[in-house]
């Protein structure tokens, strides 16, 4: 048999061995089946070249992968979703697989061995294979003595689902352009409008007029690695795969989308600068220096600083004790110039909407020339995922030896920038 139709019926036989993870948003899906639906497309191609000695078994070959292929669409159409604690039981056993280096029970769940520091392992390039361990698939050979190795990428639909959990915790996770990224850093244009200039043509086959444009800006955006560590004790691994899940779950989610929220809105180049902290933004101070002097007019009257086709996209961030002062705020009346007596609590600061944020200054902590609220287009901060979620076991410790504290330390790696034209945006502050 052919070195290449050997090949061919080993792809088969992995891919029928292939258990579906599961994904509690069948939304998260379609990545995890695209990359099967482009092996099975190989396989398919390469059949097309083995020799012709050998019909019939490639005749049943072909019918096998279109039968895989046929099942991956059903499968990706209507993927099998875990329950939480199914999903926590299966992220807990792969914590404790890679706690104790069980490279079998590791593969299986679709964790895979992580050897980078800045540039960290691609999974689809790793193998397992009873027998030889985890194999490099490009050469074809064992990676030679895994015993020592405490660093491990988790499942991609894991990853997925985890950042799917925290983004119900962050505020802007689900505001900003958030995309995938393959490198370690990509330009981003600084468009002044988002809509696509149109040209009307004089007849069929007419030439498009060009069309001319200032030099366009780039932001650009670097990949940077962000790491943080959960704590446990060995009783607490011991009780159950699902308590180990959820504990993770917890630290991790409470963990990331608080820091997401920071680095989009008040970072100051640490390591990446927030909305609040841009230069790119119209500072509007209020009328007094103090923020108990803050009026309705000072809203009314920032927004005006912000182009009225930008404005249209543009909402309020401030933290919520912020907010409370602006909705005791009365008229000449004494009636809330906000909130009306019948009305429940609105979504909008004088029609454009708000969100309040945990991250941005307290009414408790703004002094003088303070920025506190900022008005902008959340699309215009950009973020990037670049793809990969490392767990690395920490055990030999003073804290361990003494109190049986673990230590599981978790990397992710992201970008963040303001891709937006100058004076787009509002900060509101405190006068000087």
């Amino acid at each position: 048999m052919g070195e290449e139709l050997k090949a061919i019926i080993k792809k088969i036989a992995d891919m029928k061995k292939i258990e579906g993870t599961g994904f509690s948003d069948p939304t998260k899906a379609a990545e995890y089946f695209r990359d099967k639906e482009i092996l099975l497309e190989e396989m398919a191609k390469a059949l097309e070249t083995v020799a012709t000695d050998q019909t019939k078994q490639i005749v049943g070959l072909e019918a096998t992968v279109k039968e895989l292929r046929e099942n991956i669409k059903t499968q990706a159409a209507y993927p099998k979703e875990l329950t939480q604690k199914e999903f926590y039981y299966k992220l807990g056993r792969g914590i404790a697989a890679a706690y104790r280096g069980s490279s079998a029970v590791l593969a299986e769940l679709g964790f895979s061995p992580n050897f980078g520091t800045d540039k960290w392992t691609n999974p689809k390039s790793i193998d397992w294979i009873v027998g030889k361990g985890w194999i490099n698939k490009a050469a074809s050979e064992p990676m030679g003595d895994m015993s020592t190795s405490d660093q491990f990428l988790i499942h991609p639909s894991f990853e997925t689902e985890l950042v799917s959990i925290a983004e119900k915790k962050s505020v802007m996770m689900s505001l900003v352009e958030s995309t995938p990224m393959t490198t370690a850093s990509v330009s981003i244009p600084v468009e002044e409008q988002v809509d696509v200039d149109l040209e009307w043509l004089s007849g069929y086959g007419a030439e498009i007029p060009e069309v001319e444009k200032p030099k366009v800006e780039l932001v650009k955006l670097e990949a940077l690695t962000l790491a943080g560590y959960v704590s446990y004790y060995d009783e607490f691994e011991e009780d159950s795969y699902v308590d180990l899940g959820k504990l993770f779950v917890k630290k991790f989610i409470g963990s990331y989308a608080r820091e997401f929220d920071k680095q989009c809105l008040v970072a100051n180049n640490a390591p990446f600068t927030g909305a609040l902290a841009t230069n790119r933004a119209v500072n509007v101070p209020i009328k007094g220096n103090s923020i108990s002097d803050l009026s309705w007019e000072d809203f009314r009257d920032a927004v005006l600083k912000v182009p009225s086709e930008e404005r249209k996209d543009c909402c309020w961030f401030l933290h919520e004790t912020v907010l409370n002062q602006v909705m005791n705020l009365k008229d000449a009346n004494g009636n809330p110039i906000v909130r009306r007596p019948m009305e429940k609590m609105p979504g909008v600061i004088d029609l454009y909407p708000y969100h309040e944020c945990h991250v941005m200054p307290q009414f408790s902590d703004i002094e003088e020339d303070t920025p506190f609220a900022v008005f902008m287009n959340p699309q215009r901060i950009n973020h990037r995922n670049r793809k990969g979620i490392e767990l690395r076991r920490f055990d030999g410790t003073k804290d361990s030896l003494k109190f049986g504290i673990k230590a599981l330390r978790f990397r992710k790696r992201d970008a963040f920038g303001l891709v937006i034209p100058k004076e787009h945006m509002v900060i509101l502050k405190t006068k000087e």
